[in-house]
């Protein structure tokens, strides 16, 4: 089975659990700021994927990190997924989580790069043409991204629609060499 899909079945576990018990945001909050937290410390990451450090150490080192900020069933998970020896999983397990609770409630995350900086009102006028198209509640992440030159790029999960002057001038200068 591959690494996605043991840490989506993890995942989707731990919402269902999340949901019964009416925990599902504070469970999101919660491996929020544990993906954070591993992703920018080189420490406690290098600890979570490494073969060597006995299990039992990993337990008391995220006992001792996560007891005081997580929530008792969000700890509780990460110390069964150390007892599994799957805690290298948790990064993409708070990943896929965060992925199927933004199902769950209709949430369309996307991030929108241009080469300067957009105003409000043009920001506002794609966040809403993108909510009427999919249905969904949307947030923006807009980024400036200079090497575009100008135009936008718009990556919506695994799509990517590229109308950057950066884009045009690639697919102009193809059409032009291949004659």
């Amino acid at each position: 089975m591959t690494e996605q899909r043991v840490s989506s079945r993890y995942a989707r576990a731990l919402l269902e659990i999340a949901i019964k018990e009416g925990l599902t945001d504070i469970v999101f909050s919660d491996l929020k700021y544990i993906r954070h937290t591993i992703e920018q410390s080189r420490e406690l990451k290098t600890l979570t994927f490494s073969p060597v450090v006995q299990f039992w150490r990993k337990k008391k080192i995220y006992e001792e990190l996560l007891k005081d900020r997580v929530h008792l069933l969000t700890m509780n998970f990460v110390i069964l997924l150390t007892d599994k020896r799957r805690e290298s999983l948790l990064p993409d397990i708070c990943y896929q989580y965060e992925v199927q609770y933004d199902e769950l409630n209709n949430i369309l995350p996307i991030e929108i790069e241009s080469a300067v900086e957009l105003s409000d009102e043009i920001k506002n006028k794609i966040t809403n043409k993108i909510e009427k198209n999919t249905n969904k509640k949307v947030f923006s992440d807009f980024k400036i991204n200079k090497s575009l030159k100008g135009g936008l790029l718009v990556k919506i999960q695994d799509w990517v629609y590229d109308a950057s002057i950066r884009n045009q001038l690639e697919i102009l200068y193809k059409k032009l060499s291949a004659d």
